[in-house]
C-alpha cells in the first residue's frame, strides 16, 4: 500500500512540476486536466480555497510580523501565498498544494528547491497537512 501511495505522490508531483516549469502564464488561457488527486481527499472548489487561504494568510501575516527572515512561519506564509497564486492562475487545488510544496522542500520534485530554507522536513510535512485540512470539505 505504501509503494502505491508513493507512486501516486510521485506521479502527482511530476505532473505538478511539469505545469510549474511549462509556465503558469501559458496555462492561463488553456484548459488544464485535473491533477491526480488523493482519492481520500475531497478538495474544496478553487473559489472556496482562495477564500480560506485569504483568511489563513491574514493570520499568518500577523504571526510573522516580528519574525526574522528565516523564521519557519515566514516560509509557511510564503507557501500559502504561492498556493493562492497558483490557484488564482488556474491550477487545481491539489496541484497547487503539491507543486508549491516542491518549491520549498528538497527531494520532492526532480528540480532544485526554489526557496532554500532550514525548516525541518517534519515541520514542512505538518504545514502541508495543515494546508490539506484547510482546503478539504
Amino acid at each position: 500500500m505504501k509503494s502505491f501511495l508513493h507512486e501516486k505522490l510521485a506521479k502527482t508531483l511530476s505532473l505538478a512540476a511539469f505545469f510549474l516549469f511549462a509556465g503558469i502564464g501559458m496555462l492561463r488561457g488553456q484548459t488544464v486536466g485535473p491533477a491526480i488527486p488523493d482519492v481520500q481527499i475531497n478538495w474544496v472548489t478553487s473559489n472556496e480555497a482562495m477564500d480560506r487561504l485569504n483568511q489563513a494568510i491574514s493570520t499568518l501575516e500577523q504571526q510573522a510580523q516580528g519574525a526574522g527572515f528565516a523564521d519557519p512561519i515566514v516560509y509557511k506564509l510564503k507557501y500559502y501565498n504561492a498556493v493562492f497564486s497558483s490557484i488564482e492562475q488556474g491550477l487545481s487545488v491539489p496541484t497547487a498544494v503539491d507543486a508549491n510544496y516542491g518549491l520549498f522542500v528538497p527531494g520532492v520534485a526532480d528540480v532544485p528547491v526554489e526557496y532554500p530554507n532550514s525548516v525541518p522536513l517534519a515541520t514542512w510535512a505538518a504545514y502541508r497537512q495543515e494546508l490539506t485540512q484547510l482546503l478539504q470539505n
